[in-house]
C-alpha cells in the first residue's frame, strides 16, 4: 500500500486489532499528522473558527441578503499550509488519486452530520474550468460518499471565485442556474468554504424551488 498523497509505502502494524481490518490504508503516518481537523471554538452555521455564536461572514449574508437559505455548513480540515499544497495539486496539477486520501475522513463526516435519505449535489464546475482540469473536484469528493447525485443544476457564471475579494464574492450574482426540481433533502458537496457565497448561491435557489433542507459538506474550511 502507498500513501495517495505523499506515495511512500504504508507499513501495516499486525496486532490482533488490525489482523482482521482489510480497509485499504490510504495515508501515511507523516501525512495524516498535517492535516488538522476542524477544532471548536467556531461558527455554529459555517465552523469558522471563532469566538462569536456567527461569523462576520455569515452575519454579512444576512444583512445584505436575507434569510440565509444555508441551514449549516459542516467542514473536515482546515486550510494549513500543508492541505493548501495538496489541493493545489489535486485541483490544478490533474493529480486526481488524492482525492482518494480524503476518503475515510469524508465518508465519516458524512455519517455523522447528515440524514440517510440525502441526496448530494457536487458545486458545478464552469465548462472552461472543466476543460482545463479534467474533471470536476466537487464531484470526485462526492463520489466518496455512497448517496445519489442531484445533477439538475448548471453553473451559468465563468469567473474563478479565487480571483475575486472577498467582498465580491459576497456581493456577486447568483452563477447558477437549475435545470431540475431538487429532492426535499440537499447536501452540497465542494472542496472549499471561504466566505460560503457558492454553496448559497446554490442553496438560494434550491429553497426557491421547494427544497426543504439544504446543507453543505466541504472538505477544508478556510
Amino acid at each position: 500500500m502507498h500513501c495517495k498523497i505523499c506515495m511512500h509505502s504504508i507499513e501495516k502494524d499486525t496486532t490482533w486489532s488490525t489482523l482482521f481490518d482489510f480497509r485499504e490504508r490510504t495515508l501515511c503516518p507523516s501525512c495524516n499528522e498535517q492535516l488538522e481537523t476542524i477544532q471548536e471554538p467556531t461558527c455554529e452555521k459555517c465552523m469558522k473558527q471563532t469566538e462569536e455564536k456567527l461569523c462576520s461572514d455569515c452575519k454579512f449574508w444576512e444583512q445584505y441578503w436575507g434569510k440565509d437559505p444555508l441551514d449549516r455548513n459542516v467542514s473536515v480540515y482546515t486550510y494549513n499550509e500543508y492541505m493548501k499544497e495538496t489541493m493545489a495539486r489535486f485541483k490544478y496539477r490533474g493529480d486526481y488519486e488524492i482525492v482518494h486520501a480524503w476518503k475515510d475522513s469524508f465518508q465519516q463526516t458524512f455519517k455523522e452530520h447528515f440524514p440517510k435519505e440525502s441526496h448530494l449535489l457536487p458545486v458545478p464546475l464552469a465548462e472552461s474550468r472543466f476543460h482545463e482540469r479534467g474533471f470536476n473536484q466537487a464531484e470526485a469528493l462526492a463520489n466518496l460518499v455512497d448517496q445519489p447525485l442531484f445533477a439538475g443544476m448548471i453553473r451559468i457564471g465563468q469567473e474563478k471565485q479565487s480571483k475575486k475579494s472577498k467582498w465580491e464574492r459576497l456581493l456577486a450574482s447568483n452563477p447558477f442556474e437549475l435545470t431540475e426540481t431538487p429532492p426535499e433533502n440537499i447536501v452540497i458537496i465542494d472542496d472549499l468554504f471561504t466566505t460560503g457565497s457558492t454553496v448559497r448561491f446554490a442553496a438560494q435557489l434550491m429553497k426557491k424551488a421547494g427544497a426543504k433542507r439544504v446543507s453543505s459538506l466541504t472538505l477544508v474550511r478556510s
